[in-house]
């Protein structure tokens, strides 16, 4: 019996990268039934051997029955469409933010038992996804009492038309972005939050709380946009409650599933190296001198890979072998 699956988002830059994933791996058993804005109607994707065309996302969704969905949308599309969806017995991952305080954040490699029996699986920011990555079974062996994040993210996770911001210098030009992001730096991604720190940060550290089940972890976050079309950066500084070194540290990320240690003198992950690598990257591994058990990471990640699609694509994956 074929799986019937719903990909609203199809044209965007998750949705493409969704669809070039799903071709990687060859999903078999699987009919796609592909949506988008009105301007990307009749718009043609081959997956696994078949041709699809794209849709205009419209109310008539609700007349078919899908057994899977992916939302690679906004939160104003995923609050119009999702809950109705699942009255119709739809099992739907969300790319947005909007249902990831109510409903499981799921990073399959750490807590895909999460998704069982749930109507609706939050795919995470693509930052945290990189963060718990690696940090997840230092977490597990030793620990984690406080953890500082300095991100640096690629264009590409603002969307499409923020890909088209980076080819401008004038202000008047934008579409997406607030400010010029050629030659220049935004050190605040969404908006100032009550409490001074954006949305971007916020989501960062209830996110890593929620995915490591662990609301004692003393979490900060400082978000900067930068002027990189792929690949978010993140530099991490830890600390964890038992005693342990570097070269315990080391052997953890080693042996920690989905990550890859580039630790050398002259050699760490860099956006350049690391787009269109599914795995997370992890460098610069060294102590912080300044407190007792702290600890330096530096970590890359493609964010439209790891960070969104592939990380949605994976919870499918496991959708999948829970129907079997």
């Amino acid at each position: 019996m074929k799986h019937n699956i719903l990909i609203v988002g199809a044209t965007g830059v998750v949705g493409r990268t969704v669809i070039k994933i799903l071709n990687e791996k060859k999903f078999k058993n699987c009919n796609y039934n592909l949506f988008a804005t009105k301007k990307s109607k009749g718009l043609t994707f081959n997956i696994c051997g078949q041709r699809y065309v794209v849709d205009e996302l419209t109310e008539e969704i609700f007349k078919k029955h899908y057994d899977y969905a992916l939302f690679c949308t906004n939160e104003e599309i995923a609050k119009t469409y999702i809950k109705k969806l699942t009255q119709h017995k739809t099992i739907v991952i969300d790319f947005s933010s909007f249902f990831r305080k109510k409903c499981p954040l799921v990073v399959p490699e750490i807590n895909a038992d999460k998704i069982k029996n749930k109507k609706i699986i939050c795919n995470p920011n693509c930052s945290t996804i990189a963060s718990v990555m690696s940090l997840y079974k230092i977490h597990q062996m030793f620990g984690l009492k406080r953890v500082i994040f300095s991100t640096y993210q690629a264009v590409s996770g603002a969307g499409q038309k923020a890909l088209e911001d980076m080819k401008t210098t004038k202000q008047e030009k934008l579409k997406k972005l607030n400010y010029v992001i050629n030659n220049n730096l935004i050190p605040c991604i969404g908006d100032i939050k009550d409490n001074l720190y954006s949305k971007e940060e916020n989501k960062m550290i209830y996110e890593t709380k929620k995915i490591l089940n662990d609301n004692n972890i003393k979490v900060t976050a400082t978000c900067v946009r930068v002027p990189i079309k792929i690949c978010h950066s993140i530099s991490i500084n830890f600390e964890t409650i038992k005693r342990t070194n570097i070269q315990k540290i080391k052997e953890v990320l080693n042996n920690t599933k989905g990550v890859k240690v580039v630790d050398t003198y002259y050699k760490y992950p860099m956006p350049i190296n690391v787009e269109g690598k599914n795995d997370v990257y992890v460098g610069r591994i060294r102590k912080d001198y300044s407190k007792p058990n702290c600890f330096n990471i530096f970590v890359v990640s493609d964010n439209l890979r790891k960070g969104a699609a592939q990380n949605g694509v994976q919870i499918l994956e496991e959708l999948l072998k829970e129907s079997i």
